[in-house]
């Protein structure tokens, strides 16, 4: 382990979205923190494995705290308004001096208040997280889409649609998957970011080569007992609705 770096994760059980929005995540930070690092990607690109590992490496708390279940959850357990969200963020979830949130090009244009926006980016060390096959990634946000389900849990029931709207749901994927990338882009050019460019399948490897370059980027050591921790937690692949996302893939021919 790193001298003086450590993981808020407990090290037992891979941590899920509603896991982490818990006060067992929160924290306290004095000074602002030393590093910004934004995970930004379109749905279905491994960003929340990603985030799992950092957090394993004591590389802030990432997660989404820019989609809904995340701000309303926080801010009615912080009971602050949604103008102090980002400051709150900065002091409560930020570890050995790093905050991390993985954003969607969505949430950035939905959030409001856009000098936050601008905070986020100021500085920011930025990945452009991008999954190869445009199909398999299609597949997977409709079979989310349909069943409403997004984590790695087994699914509670079998899924059953009919082709009607299984058609519907990957031509909505294939649509959204079509224009995140381009619409982050637009993003990134806008703050003059030049991404971290990083490939699904790199994070997906069963090893640690993406923490240790980002946090060499960032100049600043990590915890590698507890990434390798979260390593061996979280194994794959996901089993649940393997059958749904390859009836889907005929309707993405």
């Amino acid at each position: 382990m790193a001298t003086g770096v450590s993981t808020r994760w407990d090290g037992k059980e891979r941590p899920r979205p509603i896991d982490l929005r818990a006060p067992a995540y929160d924290g306290w930070s004095d000074a602002p923190p030393r590093h910004t690092l934004l995970i930004c990607a379109a749905p279905r690109s491994s960003s929340k494995r990603l985030a799992r590992l950092l957090l394993g490496a004591g590389l802030g708390v990432p997660m989404e705290y820019f989609n809904e279940n995340s701000i309303g959850a926080l801010t009615a357990r912080w009971s602050i308004h949604r103008r102090e969200y980002l400051a709150h963020l900065y002091v409560k979830r930020s570890a050995n001096g790093v905050f991390a949130s993985n954003l969607q090009q969505a949430q950035i244009e939905a959030w409001p208040y856009r000098t936050d926006v601008d905070s986020l980016f100021g500085g920011a060390a930025v990945v452009h997280l991008v999954r190869a096959d445009k199909r398999a990634q299609a597949a997977s946000l409709a079979a989310c889409l349909l069943t409403g389900e997004w984590g790695f849990d087994e699914p509670a029931r079998p899924a059953e649609f009919s082709a009607r709207r299984m058609r519907r749901a990957a031509s909505e994927a294939m649509a959204i998957v079509a224009v995140e990338d381009d619409r982050l882009e637009r993003w990134f050019a806008h703050y003059g970011v030049t991404p971290i460019r990083i490939a699904s399948e790199q994070v997906n490897r069963a090893d640690l080569a993406v923490v240790a370059d980002l946090a060499s980027r960032l100049g600043v050591e990590f915890d590698r007992d507890g990434a390798d921790r979260m390593l061996r937690c979280d194994t794959g692949p996901y089993r649940g609705h393997e059958t749904l996302k390859t009836r889907l893939l005929e309707y993405l021919e």
